[in-house]
């Protein structure tokens, strides 16, 4: 009997102990395959980071091209074709877009200026510019414009304005 209680005591630790060497294989190998994942996870955020960024800087150029600058050729490098607008006041289309702004860009009055982009944000291919606007007659306008990018083109645009009031309810300012 001594040696039946042996011989199971043994088969008890050895038991024990293989299943303890295959589990910290299997540790050892849930943690390779969880930094693996993480490190793809890593990657894939530097790559969508680096394409958020790129979309903050064309949006950001776009936006002092197209108005502070007045350039005319700033529609064709950074708005698609199709462009979607969201505004009540304007219509689909870089074609229309640019037959709009013929106007701006000949006004006399309108200067060339440095646009007060305030904030920029963004999430993957949307990026948001929240802008002080002073307008030609001097009035003062909060806008936040909101861009979709797609395949390095300005492919939608919404636009949100509010006049800056000359008194406030509060000391904050609206920027």
């Amino acid at each position: 009997m001594k040696s039946f209680l042996s011989l199971l005591l043994a088969s008890i630790v050895m038991t024990i102990s293989v299943t303890a060497c295959s589990d910290s294989a299997s540790e050892k190998d849930a943690k390779d395959n969880t930094e693996s994942t993480v490190e793809k996870a890593d990657n894939k955020t530097d790559t969508s980071d680096d394409k958020t960024e790129a979309n903050k800087k064309l949006v950001t150029e776009f936006y002092q091209a197209f108005f502070g600058d007045k350039d005319t050729m700033s529609v064709d490098k950074y708005v698609s074709d199709n462009i979607i607008e969201h505004s009540p006041i304007l219509k689909d289309g870089k074609a229309y877009l640019k037959d709009m702004v013929r106007a701006f860009y000949t006004n006399p009055n309108i200067e060339k200026t440095k646009m007060d982009i305030k904030h920029i944000a963004a999430d993957g291919d949307k990026v948001w510019l929240m802008v002080k606007d002073v307008a030609p007659n001097g009035k003062v306008f909060a806008r936040v414009d909101i861009f979709r990018v797609e395949n390095n083109k300005i492919a939608e645009h919404w636009v949100i304005s509010q006049a800056v009031p000359k008194e406030s309810e509060n000391k904050n300012t609206m920027f």
